[in-house]
């Protein structure tokens, strides 16, 4: 059992230090015991943050969540034609408007070039490509008539998804 006296109880209990220790540390209430500067004590502290300060600037590993693209067909005029989701468990990504929405430029010509179906990764292509998607992963039979198509794969950093 280690026992450690720090100086205000010496102090307390009458006991005198040279200015230097910190406390003392010992291995029994009888065993051998060690005197702890304040040189060795601010030493561990900046050791502590070069540690700590390493640890926050250190940058995060990329983020990967297991995901499908799923392109979709809707009739009708109001909402028709062709929708492009990125689903995770935790979220849905519309991503067939990347013209509008900038923030999905990325995430689109990353599905293109993981999924290419005779289209160059051109935003210009997406519209086009999203039929041949559908035609080409086509979605497993369910209950819902509308064409669709999926693909398996993975979402890094919401910018970039990668097939498996």
């Amino acid at each position: 059992m280690t026992t450690i006296m720090k100086r205000s109880f010496a102090e307390t209990m009458g006991v005198e230090w040279p200015p230097e220790v910190a406390y003392v540390v010992g291995d029994s209430v009888y065993g051998e015991r060690r005197a702890v500067t304040w040189d060795e004590v601010m030493e561990a502290r900046r050791e502590r943050q070069r540690e700590r300060l390493e640890q926050i600037q250190r940058p995060d590993p990329p983020h990967a969540v297991p995901c499908y693209v799923w392109v979709f067909r809707v009739p009708g005029w109001l909402y028709g034609g062709w929708w492009c989701y990125v689903v995770t468990r935790y979220e849905e990504i519309a991503v067939n408007f990347p013209r509008i929405h900038r923030h999905h430029f990325g995430l689109a010509l990353s599905i293109m070039r993981a999924a290419p179906c005779g289209f160059l990764p051109f935003l210009e292509c997406f519209d086009d490509w999203m039929p041949a998607f559908a035609k080409k992963h086509p979605r497993p039979p369910t209950r819902d008539p509308r064409e669709a198509g999926t693909l398996v794969g993975w979402m890094k950093d919401r910018e970039e998804f990668v097939r498996i």
